[in-house]
């Protein structure tokens, strides 16, 4: 009886936290992939750059200062489209959170790899 009342509260709260899940979880890493690492890779003229290039402090900074005047002209090479435009907000927050969460001094560094 009890399960029979708490069966239509658990599957909302399921469809709920599936929703939420999805709207907020982008794949900063695959969107770092596909939009910075095109131009930053290894050998690349534009200078290579990975999560493990910078400290959390310097991404931070970059992101918050450095990007856009650094990137206003930017066209991606694959689409064509100026990349900032391309990017939603919640985007280009997926990617710096990736950043910041695998620079140098985090606990999990990453290349990007």
């Amino acid at each position: 009886m009890y399960l029979r009342r708490m069966f239509p509260i658990l599957i909302a709260s399921v469809f709920m936290l599936v929703g939420t899940a999805l709207a907020g979880g982008m794949d900063g890493k695959a969107l770092y992939r596909e939009n910075c690492r095109v131009c930053h890779d290894k050998g690349s003229p534009h200078k290579q750059y990975t999560p493990m290039s910078m400290t959390q402090a310097q991404w931070h900074t970059f992101f918050s200062t450095k990007l856009v005047p650094s990137h206003k002209n930017v066209i991606h090479p694959t689409t064509g489209k100026n990349l900032l435009e391309s990017l939603s907000p919640e985007q280009m927050k997926a990617i710096q959170s990736f950043a910041v969460d695998h620079a140098a001094d985090s606990e999990q560094p990453a290349t990007c790899g």
